[in-house]
């Protein structure tokens, strides 16, 4: 009788909780369901070391990098502020900067951030390379920036067989144009991807713009980021009365969200609820209110991941009003862009490029030129007046969901199996 097969065994490497990451979560529990003998080293906010089995994988969770003083200073000093001065304090944090003055400032506490974060990460690197002396892996799979130098120390020691680096988003365009993070981000990316067996990315734009920023002979696989199939029931043959738009995700900077709840001034017909939170939450309440606009506009916070899908399929239109003020954001496909698909959701967007690129090829919804709120106001009126338009383009995206976005379907892309 022969002896079993042994298992592959796959090391995957975070910073941040695996948990909490749809991405890395359901990229761990599909190598395991191929038949890999899987184990994540994350880091833990709680400052502990600590190690447990979930979902059939190991976890290795290290301490996470502590925040930058100044901004444990910024935190501090708001709880102490009455709420109006902390008010004006998170306005200037979230806002563009108005003026070069302002801009040099903050770019300059940007920058020290920044090298904050890399000392700290450095230090993560070497917890997470040192953590299983003598172990060989045939997998390395290092997610983002971040943890792929470790990645490269396993790969290049021989403790790491085969490495694959999967980018969640364009590193060398992540901040404004021609800041120093940007630039030392490119240059680590560079140092790194050479290592790399194999590269992966969120869509087909970042695949291109990663392959042609550095050289590579082989163009990134490309795994989008899509929720599992939703078997739960959806509506995409009925249109609530008033119609039913959402916003789901963080509330915070770049997103559109002032721009979207000002779009309701001129909206009839329609509802927004803003299901998430943020920096930005009490702004947008005390926008919202200001506006008059208490009976169009919800703001309902928090909400678990595996209770997403249930708050989409009560809506009709999803809407992505992001602002494109880097390019990470101008080619991003957002989580959510899947998930009002799968949820059986129309699209209104902000006419960026994968997201036009996408919601027109299936017909899924309208994308407005910019973020202008009478321009948003102009899309989902004309969406909310037509119910029969609206009930295709919900049908289309369901359809497009069940076809090509969910993440059994985007996994098939993955580049190695066990």
């Amino acid at each position: 009788m022969s002896a079993p097969e042994e298992l592959k065994t796959v090391l995957v490497l975070l910073i941040g909780e695996v948990l909490e990451d749809p991405r890395v979560h359901k990229t761990c529990l599909s190598l395991r369901n191929s038949g890999a003998d899987v184990t994540v080293v994350c880091t833990n906010p709680s400052g502990r070391l600590e190690k447990e089995i979930a979902d059939g994988i190991g976890i290795v969770r290290f301490p996470h990098r502590r925040e930058f003083i100044l901004k444990r200073l910024y935190n501090r000093l708001g709880g102490l502020l009455k709420p109006e001065y902390r008010r004006v304090v998170s306005q200037i944090h979230e806002d563009v900067p108005s003026s070069s003055v302002m801009a040099a400032l903050r770019n300059t506490v940007l920058t020290m951030n920044f090298n904050h974060f890399m000392r700290s990460t450095e230090k993560i690197g070497h917890m997470m390379t040192g953590a299983f002396p003598g172990r060989t892996f045939d997998l390395v799979h290092c997610n983002d920036v971040d943890t792929l130098a470790a990645g490269c120390i396993l790969r290049r020691s021989g403790a790491a067989k085969t490495l694959v680096y999967d980018a969640h988003e364009f590193w060398p365009g992540i901040g404004v144009h021609g800041s120093a993070p940007n630039t030392k981000l490119r240059e680590l990316e560079a140092e790194g991807i050479v290592y790399a067996d194999r590269v992966v990315t969120v869509n087909s734009m970042i695949a291109e713009m990663i392959g042609k920023e550095y050289g590579l002979k082989t163009v990134p696989s490309v795994v989008m980021n899509c929720p599992p199939l939703f078997g739960g029931p959806v509506f995409t043959d009925m249109v609530h009365d008033p119609v039913r738009v959402l916003y789901q995700g963080k509330v915070q900077a770049f997103r559109g969200l002032e721009e979207l709840v000002l779009a309701f001034r001129h909206i009839d017909g329609a509802v927004l609820t803003i299901s998430g939170y943020g920096p930005l939450v009490e702004r947008l309440e005390r926008l919202r209110d200001s506006e008059g606009l208490g009976g169009k506009v919800t703001i309902t916070g928090k909400y678990a991941p595996d209770e997403a899908l249930g708050i989409i399929t009560g809506h009709d239109i999803g809407v992505l009003p992001f602002n494109p003020v880097t390019l990470s954001i101008m080619y991003s496909s957002p989580n959510k862009l899947f998930d009002y698909a799968m949820g059986g959701l129309a699209l209104a967007a902000n006419d960026l490029p994968y997201l036009k690129r996408v919601i027109e090829e299936h017909a899924m919804g309208r994308i407005f030129p910019d973020n202008d709120p009478e321009k948003i106001a102009e899309a989902i009126n004309t969406m909310a007046g037509d119910r029969e338009k609206l009930k295709e383009y919900k049908r289309n995206a369901r359809k497009a969901a069940e076809e090509h976005f969910h993440w059994d379907k985007q996994f098939t892309n993955y580049p190695w199996r066990p």
